[in-house]
């Protein structure tokens, strides 16, 4: 009895350490992000944003798969004409219920940067991959929270900037139950570069980073477009120099000519593969496709230019513009490849160079600023027909670096943003002008658009689903 009553005990107790592997788990609802490797994966997030009206507004593109005359005459007005005919008396508060890149960038900011800036220091695991995990959290942080504040308040002026208001700055201690508080454009600047100072000062980002992931080149880049903001022109040029250090190529457009694959044609185009740009620091796609881009864009390029004469549309395609008269009712062409992408919310080499040319044309160094802009150039003109170009003055080197952004940031969002910049300065600043001409029951009809530096429209309004939980988000354009 006794020997029976042992082998029972015995198999209770190896029972009760066997359900130990089963039983040992972290509650329901408790934060399990416990282990760097966990985090390592938070951060192999899809980075991409989604803002097309950044481009249209800027009148770079037209509003993708619109019918324009029909939007031009709707009598019940909606964000879309407001962007796109820079109409100041639409009431885009009321019509802004919610905003995708105010909910992409923050939802980086919340599922992505913050959770792994709150866990990293007591997850478990190799140290030194869990202080590159922090300071990528900390640049992408730091990054989104530019784009925001970009979108969402007046651009950085150093004469204003301490009392104009900006956006909410959010943080990993912040509590959950108390609503933040919206923060100066001066403070949110302060936070960003303090953010990326803490980012340096671990020592540990890759200088050769996965092609979705933030790596040492990029952080100096965004250091370099921060400090651009704040006018810190010495600043920006060493940073972007720090990151040129580390990378520096730009591809040649001539390399990336292939045969055209969405209708099997045969014909030539020029391709952007998904993930393949060595330019690019860091990789956040978008398929460009359908895409109908203004004349005005058209004529910001060069006659020679590789993207002019061989990006795939429907006019090269078929002969006449089939996409542009079906899905936007104008005689345009239309984007037509399934192998183009642009990184919507990254940086490139190419943004340095732009960099490091407009801080010398601010010196007064015009040949060192067209020498950047002309390195540029060989790399986007036909083998063959590529000349440099001089500049004499200050004023033409400058109009040259505005095209040359232009061209290069059309399927992004910086356009948008290096126009916000410079339109705070006598020097630089202009208004834009668009034109559309379509055909109506016959008749020929022009119609024309302004857009002043000064324009309210400039600042986006804080999304209904956003302002409706946080009583501290008070609009701010108009202030």
């Amino acid at each position: 009895m006794e020997k029976k009553i042992c082998v029972i005990l015995l198999g209770l107790v190896l029972f009760l350490i066997g359900c130990s592997d089963f039983t040992e788990i972290d509650p329901k609802g408790k934060n399990i992000l416990n282990r760097v490797e966990e985090l390592d994966l938070l951060l192999n997030y899809n980075y991409s944003l989604y803002a097309p009206e950044a481009s249209y507004f800027v009148n770079d593109c037209y509003v993708q798969l619109t019918n324009i005359p029909a939007l031009l005459n709707e009598t019940i007005k909606t964000n879309k004409y407001a962007y796109f005919t820079w109409d100041e008396s639409v009431d885009r508060v009321a019509l802004t219920e919610s905003d995708r890149k105010y909910t992409s960038l923050y939802e980086m900011i919340g599922k992505v940067a913050n959770p792994v800036l709150l866990n990293v220091d007591e997850a478990s695991g190799d140290r030194g991959v869990a202080d590159r995990l922090k300071a990528e959290a900390l640049v992408l942080r730091a990054w989104c929270h530019y784009l925001l504040v970009n979108f969402y308040a007046k651009a950085y002026d150093p004469a204003t900037a301490v009392h104009d208001e900006g956006i909410v700055y959010s943080k990993e201690s912040d509590p959950i139950a108390t609503p933040n508080k919206k923060l100066s454009v001066a403070a949110v600047y302060e936070l960003i570069l303090k953010d990326l100072d803490a980012a340096f000062e671990l020592e540990s980002l890759s200088a050769l980073p996965e092609k979705m992931r933030i790596g040492l080149p990029f952080a100096y880049a965004v250091k370099a477009k921060v400090l651009m903001s704040m006018r810190d022109y010495d600043g920006a040029y060493a940073a972007a120099g720090e990151s040129l250090k580390l990378k520096s190529t730009i591809d040649d457009y001539n390399q990336l000519l292939a045969p055209e694959t969405m209708s099997g044609s045969g014909m030539i185009e020029l391709t952007r593969p998904l993930l393949t740009l060595e330019e690019e620091l860091f990789e956040t796609p978008s398929r460009l496709i359908y895409e109908a881009w203004t004349p005005e864009l058209w004529e910001a390029f060069e006659e020679n230019s590789v993207f002019k004469n061989y990006i795939m549309t429907d006019v090269r395609l078929r002969g006449y513009p089939v996409m542009g008269n079906t899905f936007y009712g104008l005689n345009i062409a239309c984007s037509y490849s399934l192998n183009v992408y642009y990184s919507s919310m990254g940086l490139s080499t190419v943004d340095m160079y732009l960099v490091r040319a407009e801080c010398e044309i601010r010196k007064g160094k015009i040949d060192e600023a067209m020498d950047m802009l002309n390195l540029i150039r060989e790399k986007r003109i036909l083998t063959g027909k590529y000349v440099a170009k001089e500049a004499v003055s200050e004023a033409d080197a400058f109009v040259l670096l505005k095209n040359i952004s232009r061209t290069e940031n059309f399927a992004t969002v910086k356009t948008y943003i290096n126009l916000k910049r410079w339109n705070t300065e006598e020097a630089y600043k202009e208004t834009l002008h668009r034109k559309v001409e379509y055909t109506k029951d016959g008749q020929d009809v022009v119609k024309e658009y302004s857009l002043s530096p000064d324009s309210p429209l400039w600042v986006f309004p804080f999304p209904q689903n956003a302002t409706n939980f946080n009583p501290n988000l008070t609009q701010n354009y108009g202030l």
